[in-house]
């Protein structure tokens, strides 16, 4: 089921007996809708920097849990904003769970929230977000019930501060997901010439980070650049997988990769056509 509200384009798929299964649209639409307001009633503060924002307990729910993941995160670099997308999946999937399904699954332009009830493996592939196409590294991931996928990179949907052309994050939320990519892209970063930046405000106006210097363009990177880069971003992964904030995250970069994932029991990743 495709459903399109504004800004927010979603995939949503529901299964039940191993069969696909469709739902009413308009009550979707309807409850999409509704969340889509309240962020817009609340920008003035979901555009500050989550360590400004101190009593959210008053606001709309997904301006709660989008606050809550940055908070998680990186309160002090990241805004709200950064978990926006992850959010709007995850409340639009816990809304659609009373439909009894096995598996629930909705993609908000790649950030994905899932509920697994069967806890059966799921093979999530892991696409190029400038070209749309997939690459050669598949997710498998089994005894998870809940879970979060997100991705982010350089030629993205958002504005980027890093390097990466792909950071994608596992956790047990994806709004925690959706925030994890973005700081992490943007950790994955190291001095150069030959990464152009310029002030956010001057390639999005509506941006909400307008001051900090956003990625432009990036010329070809020495192996060492590269590797400094990706050293940065994954030690940062470690740290959020330590503090038990995500699961994992894999990191590509001018065709190296480097991931968090070793022999975990319920998160792998394959490799397809390759060693």
């Amino acid at each position: 089921m495709f459903i399109e509200v504004g800004p927010a384009s979603l995939v949503i798929t529901l299964e039940r007996g191993g069969k696909a299964y469709d739902i009413g649209r308009k009550r979707i639409e309807d409850y999409l809708a509704a969340i889509l307001g309240d962020i817009r009633d609340c920008l003035p503060v979901l555009r500050q920097k989550a360590q400004r924002i101190l009593r959210p307990e008053h606001m709309p729910e997904v301006a709660v849990k989008m606050i809550n993941a940055v908070k998680r995160v990186d309160e002090k670099t990241l805004t709200p904003m950064a978990a926006v997308a992850g959010t709007v999946s995850e409340m639009v999937r816990d809304f659609i769970r009373g439909e009894d399904a096995d598996l629930i699954t909705v993609n908000n332009g790649g950030d994905i929230a899932v509920h697994n009830r069967t806890v059966r493996e799921i093979t999530i592939g892991i696409g190029d977000i400038r070209t749309g196409r997939a690459m050669p590294y598949v997710l498998k991931i089994s005894g998870l019930n809940d879970f979060g996928i997100a991705t982010s990179g350089f030629g993205g949907r958002s504005l980027t501060l890093g390097m990466a052309d792909i950071v994608t994050v596992i956790a047990r939320s994806s709004a925690v997901a959706d925030a994890a990519a973005t700081f992490l892209c943007n950790r994955t970063n190291v001095d150069t010439d030959k990464v152009l930046r310029k002030k956010a405000s001057e390639i999005d106006p509506s941006t909400d980070i307008p001051d900090e210097l956003a990625t432009v363009s990036i010329a070809d990177l020495s192996n060492e650049e590269t590797g400094q880069a990706l050293h940065k971003g994954l030690t940062e992964a470690y740290r959020l997988k330590k503090n038990d904030v995500i699961y994992d995250a894999v990191f590509l970069l001018k065709g190296r990769m480097v991931t968090t994932i070793a022999g975990d029991e319920h998160i792998r990743l394959e490799v397809q056509h390759g060693g």
